[in-house]
């Protein structure tokens, strides 16, 4: 099973920038529009309080395209919004990286997306999970 969550938050630029609100909206345009390039992940891009914002949740028997399909948006934003930031929580119980017992943390930040250790959820077993003992006989 694949459990994936996540956020990412808009900005331009990581440097202070007064007159960001003024680009906002040529910046939303081109991140919708490679929302609409995707075939799988289509998030509603949302804004609360003058920021704007993904936030999504996938469950999947594995990992499939929509998945990747995310990693591929992410890795977009930070190209067009390098200001951007967020995280991606992602359990996959047959990964073959020796994760399986693990969630992986992915960071956006200053343009890039890279993979950190978790240290709130994991291991999945014993801190989520109790093992099965079924397993052991």
């Amino acid at each position: 099973m694949v459990e994936l969550h996540g956020w990412i938050t808009f900005r331009e630029t990581y440097k202070v920038f007064i007159e960001e609100e003024a680009h906002i909206d040529l910046l939303i345009r081109k991140i919708q529009e490679e929302i609409n390039n995707l075939s799988w992940f289509k998030p509603k891009i949302e804004a609360q309080n003058g920021d704007w914002f993904i936030q999504f949740s996938i469950y999947a028997n594995r990992i499939n395209p929509q998945i990747l399909e995310v990693f591929e948006l992410c890795r977009k934003i930070g190209k067009i919004a390098e200001g951007s930031y967020g995280l991606i929580y992602l359990y996959d119980d047959e990964d073959t990286n020796g994760n399986e017992n693990a969630f992986q943390v992915f960071s956006l930040a200053r343009g890039e997306l890279t993979n950190k250790k978790d240290f709130y959820l994991s291991p999945v077993i014993p801190t989520i999970e109790d093992k099965d003992e079924s397993l052991e006989n």
